[in-house]
């Protein structure tokens, strides 16, 4: 386990604190004036060497970072692709809405077509009734009705 870099990592840095302790312990012992210009020196040595060896992330962090899926790239490509399927989901309602708006028309033609049916037959059953009256008790006014009625009947047939 020694040699993960989790642990080479803790190594590097605890040998950088046993330096710096040791720089101090000198810097208390005072020598010369060049101390301030070793812990300067130090302190620089030591930002290089803890930016390079990083811990890498560890399991908690990069599970979390797998179900949030990346960042911004992620998340705009799930909204694009939410979106596409809503605009695909739109497509199918409006395509079912326009099939039942098509059946919903056709039968309306239909009981129109019926309607107009029922209206032929009850039109050719009255003219029926008005072509077969008995004209020899009618009074000679009721007598030239019917017969201007019988009339009209004939030419509108004959012209059909």
């Amino acid at each position: 386990m020694k040699e993960e870099d989790k642990w080479k990592a803790k190594r590097i840095e605890l040998a950088e604190m046993e330096k710096l302790s040791n720089k101090k312990k000198q810097k208390s012992r005072p020598r010369d004036t060049e101390g301030t210009n070793n812990d300067e020196d130090a302190a620089k040595e030591v930002a290089p060497e803890t930016e390079a060896s990083k811990r890498p992330p560890g399991v908690k962090k990069a599970k979390e970072a797998l179900r949030r899926g990346g960042g911004a790239d992620a998340c705009m490509e799930a909204l694009d692709k939410m979106w596409s399927k809503k605009e695909a989901f739109d497509k199918e309602k409006e395509k079912a809405k326009e099939e039942r708006f098509l059946v919903a028309l056709e039968i309306e033609k239909r009981r129109v077509s019926i309607d107009e049916k029922k209206a032929e037959a009850e039109l050719i059953k009255e003219e029926k009734e008005i072509m077969s009256i008995d004209m020899t008790s009618l009074t000679p006014l009721q007598r030239q009705y019917y017969e201007t009625m019988q009339q009209k009947i004939v030419a509108r047939r004959l012209a059909n």
